[in-house]
């Protein structure tokens, strides 16, 4: 450990901090914006670029994939700024504030109908248009994140806080696509059906209100957590920041081998992620073919359960250890993930009938089902990945004397998202050997390709998430371990002295 960081704890000794109510409220109001932007890139971008303004599906997808390799490059760079900034709005605020309006415009631009493009341009717009999306959002969600280890430094409440967190990414992701299908996409003469969501002017509306909401719930959070600003770390003077030291400081802080086996574990599942991105939207029109109004409460129910299992997974893990229950989380999910599309191409296969047809209240009760099920074990497995990401902060404090949390929650990206860009170019590819260029696309031309990206994803729902599960079992922290690393840190309060009368 550093002289300088001993001198700096000796002089202001630091008790456990655990978050107020309102802190963790402020805190978890700000991921809205980011499930908002999630859903729409999950669900929208593509299917918009692709199947309505007939960009073929390989371009559109590299875009999107050059987009995330900037992301990648840009989550550890500022969240190391981040880590060394000195102002008098704190660490993390400056970051915050000054991505505030360019995320809300980006998000709005993106949606909007490019009608000064040329269509050999539109290449090019998308890019722009996604990369500064992506990259505002990164000056606003890497520093909100490294917030987390600094306001609550409790074993416990850290699962809280993250699970607060996520309960309002899924709030503002399924809330948006609940009233994404309730309101933007009524059928009408020309879009009937499943294609109802092909209609331009949906997109329009979606846009106005996504920058709206992004706007609003970034303002919220990083106003409501401005009076913490005095009561958080503040980094010795180190002088500017050269490349080769950022490059020393980076290696000292990620050579920890519970950051090594979450940091693999991402890149695994990175990569199982883009190759499923921007195909959501697919499968709701060609494969299950739902129209938009028998969608709308599946965001809804989904959320709710989602919401639950975020605020009752700090319960859930309350005498648990993190990394077991996580990979018990996650192990079910292999398991159960698949099936849906396992038994329907099992019932095309044989021709015997294992899952229920399109078009009857059984399919859409159990998918009902299946996808909220997968939605809350999911979302308590990734609570409990943040929980113990910030756990490392402090073994990593201990080892090299500096508090890392913009590094160690961004410096996995810069290799996970170049993964998951990847796997969203070679879904564009795919997306175009399969068949999904076609112009003026049907329901009935779009049933074999659809069968061979499901064919695809099945595969990929099995293998990938099942060795990234081994490998969170890696993790070495434990709660034991993390409540001595804080009183040798100066951060716990010694035990009482007991009497000898």
């Amino acid at each position: 450990m550093s002289d300088s960081f001993k001198k700096t704890t000796e002089a202001t000794p630091t008790k456990v901090q655990k978050a107020t109510g309102a802190t963790m409220f402020y805190y978890g109001s700000g991921a809205v914006a980011v499930g908002i932007k999630n859903i729409l890139f999950a669900s929208f971008v593509l299917l918009y670029y692709n199947q309505v303004l007939g960009m073929d599906p390989f371009l559109a997808s590299s875009a999107l994939a050059l987009a995330l390799v900037l992301d990648a490059v840009s989550d550890p760079l500022i969240g190391a700024w981040s880590d060394r900034v000195k102002s008098r709005l704190g660490r993390r605020h400056p970051f915050m504030y000054a991505s505030i309006l360019p995320f809300s415009c980006s998000i709005y631009f993106i949606l909007q109908p490019p009608v000064w493009v040329a269509p050999d341009d539109l290449f090019l717009y998308l890019l722009l248009m996604s990369m500064a999306v992506r990259l505002s959002m990164t000056f606003y969600e890497v520093p909100r994140q490294a917030l987390g280890p600094e306001l609550t430094k409790d074993y416990e409440q850290r699962t809280s806080l993250v699970g607060v967190a996520t309960a309002f990414a899924w709030l503002g992701g399924a809330g948006m696509v609940a009233c994404i299908y309730a309101f933007f996409f009524p059928e009408t003469g020309v879009y009937t059906g499943s294609k109802a969501l092909l209609n331009p002017e949906g997109y329009e509306s979606m846009a106005l209100a996504a920058a709206v909401a992004v706007f609003i719930s970034c303002v919220f959070s990083t106003v409501g957590l401005q009076g913490k600003i005095d009561h958080l770390y503040v980094p010795p003077e180190t002088g500017r920041l050269r490349f080769g030291d950022f490059l020393r400081e980076a290696r000292e802080t990620l050579a920890n081998r519970s950051w090594v086996v979450i940091f693999l574990a991402g890149l695994v599942f990175a990569l199982f992620i883009g190759l499923q991105s921007g195909t959501d939207q697919y499968y709701n029109i060609y494969f299950w073919q739902w129209v938009p109004a028998q969608l709308t409460p599946i965001p809804i129910v989904q959320g709710l359960a989602v919401i639950a299992a975020a605020l009752l997974t700090s319960r859930l893990a309350l005498g648990r250890d993190k990394k077991r229950l996580a990979v018990g989380l996650f192990s079910t999910t292999v398991v159960l993930g698949p099936l849906p599309l396992a038994l329907r191409l099992l019932s095309e296969a044989t021709g015997t009938l294992f899952f229920p047809p399109n078009g009857t209240d059984l399919l859409w009760w159990i998918l009902l089902a299946h996808v909220s099920l997968m939605g809350a074990l999911s979302v308590g497995g990734f609570i409990l990945i943040g929980s113990m990401v910030a756990d490392i902060v402090e073994q990593s404090q201990e080892v090299t004397g500096r508090r890392s949390e913009g590094l160690l929650s961004a410096g996995p990206a810069l290799v996970q998202k170049t993964m998951s860009a990847g796997g969203v170019w070679i879904t564009g590819i795919l997306l175009s050997v399969f068949g999904f260029d076609a112009v003026e696309p049907t329901v009935e031309s779009m049933r074999e390709p659809m069968h061979r990206l499901a064919v695809f994803h099945l595969i990929l729902g099995v293998s990938l998430p099942a060795i990234s599960t081994y490998l969170v079992s890696k993790y070495t922290i434990t709660r034991e371990s993390h409540l001595e690393r804080l009183e040798t840190l100066g951060y716990a309060d010694p035990p009482p002295e007991t009497s000898d009368d």
